[in-house]
């Protein structure tokens, strides 16, 4: 029978196990799943040390994190990114990568940090023409090269930021090389095919080029002739195999040779692809794994077979992967193989395909194809797999399938019994080496593994039920299950029938006590006793307590000592000491409520197949997790009749036509990376989050109080079987389960100082070595800040003292308002009054003595009186708050001048500027202005014996000017007595600092001025 394999897995295991074929299952990222793919079609891909993924497309260039790709090109100012296609990046150190956009003809350096993009020119921009292909590539001393087709090989010069052509290779006149070239770091050699001419080899520490018209250094493959016309690709791996393609006359010749010059048939299986196709890239492992692409190509070596084996890439490919064109493989830091096609970016796990997990597909093309048991025979016998109808299939333990013996002794029989021993369900080898093979109707065979010979032999005992299931027990009995629900014991002697449970036997568990557990469909779970007589428990869905999940059960398990695991719907755990049972289901973890196998490995783990597939519990921390195509498990909907645990290790699982086995360290998941911040959003803004993360602590304004923090452990093999946890210290108590977006929004946040954690765990519950911390203060407004509130303090306390000064003074002021109204009370009321009582008393005495002087002595009472009164009239006028204002003054300053000149008939002319108006005088200057003007009318009144007096109010350059002049006999100042009238002036004059200025002369008049500063 033809078989065909898909192999599938993770991780490499024992390097002495040899499988057939290492295909690897893929799992594909398009523009449809929602994560931010700028396009289909892509070119390149690159890790950088963090572990971000830098991807080019035909919309230029994105990153991506593991959760989402974050869009670079933009085409907003003349020095962004293009948004164009990117076919290669190439790192320049650990910050920058050089980045190629060829159908735009051009090249520059990007910063990962910064996001800043420079372009490079190139010397001779006419070599540059419309259809040129180019190819940026970096050896391994640093040096950056752009090779040209058909035209050369430039070379970068960093000081000039430009492409040179200083021929670095030398290489001889019409020599032009393809893109294709080897960095040779063991012999220091570069390999270069030139299509026109054949191999060039450039030794870098002698600083020759080597050709097949000059080796002397006797290289051998400069001397194959086969290989040096229209050579077009070269790749040496690390096995020193010397692959070198040419097209001579239009046909692709693929050949690889040893380093001696010797062809090798290494080649095997390049050559099945029945499609046109062009291989002209290689890529080689870490681990060795070669592979070869191009166009309508994809192949990696296999070493066990020394063949190549080719991707199906059409519609419904099995290892999942569609394309026309392969631009790139890239492994990443862990191990994971990414390839870059014209239909999407495609992942797979490391070691896939290498010794994994191996998915095996029997064909079917005589029929259906029924896997019923599996079993692996003692002494490195290898396995056998039942069937029901084409009989037992065995592999050896490399699962290549041998041919077996079980039916070479089939004696002459019945078609119908010939057909029903080929039916066959179960398979058993006894302590003895025999193996017993139950089959359909009550037949069944025991195949004696020394002398290869079988009897063929039917139980009446069994009512002619199949025979489902068979075991046996440390005391050397054999039992065996019917559909008919029978329990029946082989004790070396005899066959006998034990029970009748009345349901078809799926299972039969002997636990470590000796007692039997048995499975039987619609019926629960049957506890038996060691020698199968008596029915000590029997749990089924009904059951008061300690109740199934549901009656029918397919496989049962001992889990440990005391616990009993029984696939019934959800998984029943059974403690054999209290009799109670627990389930695990759906809302627990488990994929599906529908549990078809179970099978404990060696480190206690139990792996599962339900109808969504494979899952493994974890006794220790109660944690269910799933395994899908990402993980390479791709045939355990179809394993889910049988299943093993092999001396070697293997996990393996059985059913329809196929057959499914891994080692479970596959799956062992190292401690997670730590979470990076992979970036910060302020409203909606991309930040740079290097330049956050070098900060002590990232500040922002009372404004900037809105953004977005993403964060992922950047390894893609494990990021979905992460969990994350984050809290925002001075917001979160405790903390919060990310969901699968990575990212969390804060809004609105009050000033203040924020720490943001996050940390992941895998599906173990092993958490990430250490907590990742951003600290944020978000500054606040000014009216918040401490500067702020001193500064109000401090005003307030201004404001105060000023109230108080303002409140001392209003005191003061009135304290020297009592004082000066107490003092001119004092000075003029009082000396006045005293004046009128001596007069009075002169007055008395001599009122009947002398009349004339009484008469003289009345008339000066009366004047003192009526001075007593002006002065007191003066002095309520002058602290009366409604007399303030200029018109106030003026009127009063014109009734009095009337009144004293008129009394004296002298004329008046009194003249007032209306801006004088709008002049504030206060109280004090108010009195003294007024006070230097009546004593000036008073002087021109009682001495001028002037005709005319005139009066000029006015404002000159913020000064207000008060002129009075009259054209009387006036008088010498100089020769003047300067009394108490003239004096007073100067005082009250001094007191507004104000000028007073009199001006007179003998029979010239006389002309008081009076400046006082308003301004």
């Amino acid at each position: 029978m033809k078989k065909t394999l898909t192999l599938t897995g993770f991780l490499l295991l024992a390097a002495n196990i040899l499988f057939a074929q290492q295909a690897f299952t893929f799992n594909r990222i398009g523009t449809d799943d929602g994560i931010g793919l700028a396009s289909n079609v892509v070119y390149c891909t690159y890790q950088d040390a963090k572990g971000f993924i830098w991807v080019g497309t035909a919309n230029g260039l994105q990153r991506f994190d593991g959760s989402k790709f974050v869009q670079l090109s933009s085409e907003k100012s003349e020095r962004s990114l293009l948004v164009s296609n990117l076919t290669q990046i190439v790192p320049v150190d650990s910050v920058s990568i050089f980045l190629a956009f060829p159908y735009r003809q051009e090249f520059g350096i990007f910063n990962t940090t910064t996001f800043k993009y420079t372009r490079i020119a190139v010397e001779h921009p006419e070599i540059m023409v419309s259809k040129s292909e180019f190819k940026l590539w970096k050896d391994s001393y640093g040096e950056v090269f752009l090779s040209v087709f058909s035209y050369g090989v430039l070379h970068y010069n960093k000081k000039k930021n430009l492409f040179v052509d200083d021929n670095y290779f030398k290489f001889p006149k019409g020599w032009s090389p393809t893109l294709s070239f080897f960095e040779d770091t063991v012999k220091h050699q570069y390999w270069f095919p030139c299509a026109g001419n054949g191999l060039a080899v450039f030794d870098k520490k002698s600083g020759r080029l080597f050709t097949k018209n000059y080796n002397p250094e006797n290289i051998p493959h400069l001397n194959i002739k086969k290989i040096q016309a229209a050579t077009t690709d070269v790749f040496i791996d690390r096995n020193r195999r010397y692959w070198i393609f040419n097209w001579p006359g239009g046909v692709h010749y693929k050949r690889c040779f040893d380093s001696t010059g010797k062809e090798l048939n290494d080649t095997l299986g390049l050559n099945t692809n029945p499609d046109y196709s062009e291989m002209r890239n290689f890529y080689e492992t870490k681990k060795g794994l070669l592979w070869m692409y191009g166009a309508n190509a994809l192949f990696n070596y296999d070493r066990n077979e020394k063949r190549f084996f080719m991707y199906d890439h059409a519609a419904g490919s099995s290892t999942g992967i569609q394309f026309r064109s392969v631009y790139q493989v890239m492994e990443d830091h862990d191990g994971s193989i990414w390839v870059c096609t014209d239909n999407g970016l495609y992942f797979t796990s490391p070691g896939s395909g290498t010794y994994g997990v191996v998915d095996m597909l029997f064909d079917t093309e005589r029929g259906g194809l029924e896997f019923t048991d599996i079993l692996e025979l003692k002494n490195a016998g290898g396995y056998w797999v039942s069937s029901w109808g084409r009989g037992i299939y065995t592999l050896d333990r490399n699962m290549v399938r041998r041919p077996n013996h079980v039916y070479d002794n089939m004696p002459a029989m019945s078609k119908q019994k010939w057909i029903e021993y080929r039916q066959a369900w179960a398979l058993y080898q006894h302590s003895d080496g025999k193996v017993w093979i139950g089959c359909q109707a009550g037949n069944y065979m025991i195949y004696d593994t020394a002398t290869r010979k079988t009897k063929y032999l039917y139980a009446p005992e069994s009512g002619g039920w199949t025979f489902r299931y068979i075991t046996g027990d440390k005391k050397g009995n054999i039992w065996l299950g019917t559909f008919g629900g029978g329990l029946l014991k082989y004790d070396g002697k005899k066959m006998s029938v034990v029970q009748q449970l009345g349901s078809n036997i799926t299972k039969i568990l002997v636990d470590n006590e000796g007692l039997l557990w048995i499975a039987c469909e619609n019926n629960g779970l049957v506890c038996l006793s060691a020698d199968g007589t008596k029915i000590l428990h029997h749990y089924t869905s009904g059951s008061k307590t300690n109740k199934l999940f549901i009656n029918t059960g397919k496989d049962i398990e001992q889990l440990d000592d005391s616990t009993i695991v029984f696939g019934a719907g959800a998984m029943n755990f059974i403690n054999k000491k209290t009799g109670k049972v627990h389930w695990l289901t759906f809302d627990e973890g488990l994929p599906s409520n529908t549990i078809q196998r179970i099978r404990v490995d060696g480190s206690g783990y139990l792996w599962m197949i339900t109808l969504n597939g494979l899952c493994r519990y974890n006794p220790v921390t109660k944690r269910v997790t799933s395994y899908g195509r990402k993980d390479g498990i791709t045939l355990a909907h179809l394993t889910n009749e049988a299943d093993w645990f092999s001396s070697d290790g293997f996990v393996m699982f059985a059913g329809g036509n196929a057959l499914m086995f891994f080692k479970p360290g596959v799956f062992e998941t190292k401690q997670p990376p730590d979470v990076m911040i992979t970036d910060f959003k302020l409203f909606n803004n991309y930040v740079s989050v290097d330049s956050l993360l070098a900060l002590p602590k990232v500040q922002f304004t009372s404004g900037q109080n809105s953004f977005s923090i993403y964060f992922s452990a950047l390894s893609y093999l494990q990021r979905e079987k992460l969990t994350y946890y984050y809290k925002m210290t001075g917001i979160d108590k405790d903390w919060i389960k990310g969901d699968r977006q990575n990212f969390i929004n804060y809004s609105l946040l009050p000033p203040g100082t924020y720490t943001f954690s996050v940390f992941c765990e895998d599906i173990d519950g092993l958490r990430s070595k250490n907590i990742t911390e951003l600290t944020i203060q978000i500054k606040p407004p000014f009216w918040r800040t401490y500067t702020f509130m001193i500064l109000c303090i401090v005003l307030i306390g201004l404001c105060v003292y000023a109230i108080d000064r303002l409140r001392i003074n209003k005191l003061l002021a009135v304290e020297k308002l009592r004082t000066r109204v107490a003092r001119d009370l004092h000075d003029d009321m009082g000396s006045t009054l005293s004046t009128i009582n001596i007069l009075s008393s002169m007055a008395k005495s001599k009122i009947n003595v002398d009349p004339v002087r009484t008469t003289e002595y009345l008339g000066k009472i009366s004047d003192n009186s009526q001075r007593m009164m002006d002065a007191m009239d003066d002095i309520v006028w002058s602290i009366k708050p409604a007399n303030d204002s200029m018109q106030k003054i003026a009127a009063r300053m014109r009734e009095f001048a009337t009144s004293v000149l008129e009394a004296k008939e002298i004329e008046m002319d009194f003249r007032i500027d209306e801006a004088v108006y709008d002049v504030k005088l206060n109280m004090e200057a108010r009195r003294d202005f007024f006070l230097v003007f009546k004593e000036a009318i008073n002087n021109a009144a009682k001495y001028s014996r002037a005709s005319m007096v005139t009066i000029q109010l006015g404002l000159h350059a913020k000064r207000l000017v008060l002129v009075v002049s009259d054209d009387g006999e006036g008088f010498d100042p100089h020769e003047s007595d300067n009394g108490n009238g003239l004096g007073n002036m100067q005082k009250r004059a001094d007191a507004m600092n104000a000028r007073l200025q009199i001006q007179s002369t003998p029979g010239g008049g006389t002309h008081v001025t009076l400046n006082v500063p308003v301004g």
